[in-house]
This record gives C-alpha cells, sequence and structure tokens, in this order.
C-alpha cells in the first residue's frame, strides 16, 4: 500500500471542497436555496448560522459590509462577503486556540 503524500494547504483545499459538497447536498434534501447570491439580514444569519444580533456586530464593529443598504434599513450582504467574513472568523479562532 503506496502512502498519500499532501502538504497542508492541499489538505484544507480538499477539505474544504468536501465540507462544501457535504452542506450543498444536505440543503438540497431540506429543499433550501443553495445557489442565492444575495441575502438579507435574516438570510445571512441562518447561510453562517449565527444570530441576527451578530450580524447586526459585525457590521456595527465594520467587520461586515452590506453590500446593498436600503435607505428603510434593510442591508443585502454578498454570499461571496459572507464567505469572507466567516473565513476570517474562522483564522482568528485558530490563531487563538494556539
Amino acid at each position: 500500500m503506496a502512502l498519500l503524500s499532501i502538504n497542508e494547504e492541499e489538505l484544507d483545499r480538499f477539505i474544504a471542497k468536501r465540507v462544501r459538497e457535504g452542506v450543498r447536498e444536505e440543503l438540497a434534501k431540506r429543499g433550501e436555496i443553495i445557489d442565492q447570491k444575495m441575502f438579507n439580514r435574516k438570510e445571512a444569519a441562518k447561510y453562517l448560522g449565527v444570530s441576527g444580533g451578530t450580524i447586526d456586530n459585525a457590521v456595527r464593529s465594520g467587520l461586515l459590509d452590506p453590500t446593498l443598504p436600503f435607505p428603510d434599513g434593510n442591508k443585502y450582504y454578498l454570499r461571496e462577503d459572507l464567505n469572507h467574513f466567516a473565513e476570517r472568523g474562522k483564522n482568528y479562532l485558530k490563531k487563538a486556540r494556539l
């Protein structure tokens, strides 16, 4: 049996790909929209698995900017911005554990 040689970056990419595939499959089973590009506050919170208050706090602290704020107070966020916000949080937690 041959040993597999893989560096940390390749392993991270592989894991991220498998997780994305698993999440897509699970959401598809539930009948939820998975290719949505823009999210309102409630949808953004659900997408990230956090509360609406966490979204509000992230906006207030400058960690997350609404892509499309409306004069009536509604805000919309791009999926790529939400993903970037989640990645920054994940990296912060990795550093905090060291």
